[in-house]
């Protein structure tokens, strides 16, 4: 081997691409490491005819007498093995004739370029655009899309955000979101959600915006921030669904709520008027007696100073009673589902209904008792709603065990664990399971007709829900008993 063969070898042991070095009768010399690995036959001396299947054959015979005059490239496909698997091989391929110095073809060589991975790459870079625009194409025809950038400018709209907010496209890139914020969220509520997402977390809710036009609408919102190598958002994306037909329903099974319960509390308001007519009666018919006392002495001309001084606060009493009574009665009566959560103490609010209750207590012959370890224990409530589920309860337990040997009503109140629990406990022999099961439902009620309208127990269970509370009936209690879990503190106002 001469020297010129020995330095074309170590050439071509070096060469990571496919390299076929022929002599001038297109016989094969040398060849690369990674020819063999198309080629598994590769030998020296074989043909074109050993390396290239017929058809290939013509256009390669074809290209050897173009390269002769200048480097002409030209394209093969072939199947490769590779790990015992046939895999289809795209290659390209350029080839150039090598002269000797008397000007005659000494050499004609080959250098491949695999375009196999490379057209995969490029087939499976068209599937992903054209995922990515059947993606956004879904997406923009469901949702409302907008694409900030780190100050919260918008740099992108979709048709939908156009439509439902009817400002133009161009009326909105490079403005906030401030153009169509309503009133209806007060600064914590942004405040909260842009601290969320400027530290790089995904944040969702309902926000209200309004239109150009100044109407308000409701979209359930996710906002995903993007963030660059050094952790903060650059741009952020809000995906948003129009939710107004839902918050309208919701508002208006909120309402209807609202009127059943203020309906059912007029009721048993007005099954307690007796009770409070009763209660009234009495200190007014003291009143009057004090003052025909008074009256009388004055027509004798015997009117005691002292007597009368010692009436006067016992008429101050009974005219605190009734003071009391009406008061009472008045905030029992108002609609309290939209006031404030205030904390009261259970004792209070306990002592208070069992008041409201008395006549019907005392009709019923039903003795009643309060079980209050700590009287200063307090709680986060709306009042009138939590008078309200007692009132519900006492009324319906007299119902219940009007025919009962015994008749007595047990409430007790405690705290574990940041809670407040209830137990409203009657003589009753307990609940039967097929009852248990429907008695929280609506208008069901096992009275005769005429005697309630079975919304009871079911609005008692919507005032335990919107205070975040729990309420059971306890099955292994030998007694009726309900069980009432409230948390003594709420961390924010409906």
């Amino acid at each position: 081997m001469d020297h010129k063969s020995k330095v074309l070898r170590s050439a071509l042991r070096l060469a990571h691409l496919p390299l076929l070095v022929f002599d001038g009768q297109r016989r094969l010399l040398e060849f690369s490491p990674a020819a063999c690995d198309l080629f598994p036959q590769l030998a020296p001396g074989i043909t074109l005819a050993d390396i290239w299947n017929d058809s290939d054959l013509d256009a390669l015979m074809y290209a050897f007498t173009v390269m002769e005059a200048a480097p002409a490239p030209f394209t093969t496909n072939l199947l490769c093995r590779q790990a015992g698997v046939e895999e289809p091989r795209h290659l390209s391929w350029k080839g150039e004739a090598l002269r000797d110095t008397a000007g005659e073809i000494e050499y004609y060589s080959l250098v491949g370029t695999d375009q196999t991975y490379q057209e995969k790459l490029e087939s499976e870079l068209k599937k992903s655009f054209r995922l990515i625009r059947d993606h956004k194409m879904a997406l923009d025809e469901s949702s409302i899309v907008a694409i900030t950038d780190h100050a919260g400018r918008i740099q992108y709209v979709n048709d939908t955000f156009c439509r439902i907010s009817g400002y133009e496209r161009e009326e909105l890139i490079g403005k906030t979101h401030r153009v169509v914020k309503s009133e209806h969220h007060g600064p914590e509520f942004f405040k909260s959600l842009w601290s969320t997402i400027s530290a790089g977390h995904v944040w969702k809710g309902e926000i209200q915006n309004k239109t150009k036009d100044g109407l308000p609408y409701w979209v359930d919102t996710t906002i995903v921030p993007f963030c660059g190598e050094n952790g903060r958002p650059y741009q952020y994306v809000a995906i948003r669904n129009d939710i107004t037909e839902k918050k309208q329903i919701q508002e208006k099974l909120e309402s209807e709520r609202l009127r059943t319960i203020y309906a059912e509390k007029m009721a048993s308001l007005g099954e307690l008027a007796a009770g409070i007519a009763h209660e009234l009666g009495n200190p007014a018919a003291s009143i009057n007696a004090w003052l025909d006392v008074i009256e009388s002495q004055h027509e004798r001309d015997a009117l005691d100073l002292g007597v009368f001084m010692q009436t006067v606060p016992k008429v101050r009493r009974d005219a605190k009673r009734i003071r009391d009574i009406i008061r009472g009665m008045l905030a029992y009566a108002r609609d309290g589902s939209r006031d404030p959560f205030q904390s009261e103490t259970a004792q209070t609010i306990l002592q208070q209904v069992i008041d409201y209750c008395g006549y019907k207590l005392r009709k019923c012959g039903v003795q009643i008792s309060l079980e209050v370890p700590n009287p200063y224990l307090s709680f986060d409530c709306r009042s009138t709603e939590i008078s309200q589920m007692f009132v519900n309860f006492i009324l319906n337990a007299c119902d219940a065990i009007a025919e009962q040997a015994e008749r007595w009503i047990v409430i007790k109140a405690f705290e574990v664990n940041n809670s407040i629990v209830f137990h409203i406990i009657d003589s009753g022999p307990g609940i039967e399971p097929e009852i248990a099961e429907k008695m929280f439902h609506p208008f069901f009620t096992t009275k005769p007709i005429g005697q309630g309208t079975g919304l009871g127990l079911s609005i008692v269970r919507s005032i335990v829900d919107n205070h975040g509370g729990t309420m059971r009936l306890d099955a292994e209690h030998p007694n009726t008993c309900f069980v009432i879990t409230l948390p003594r503190r709420q961390t924010s106002e409906d």
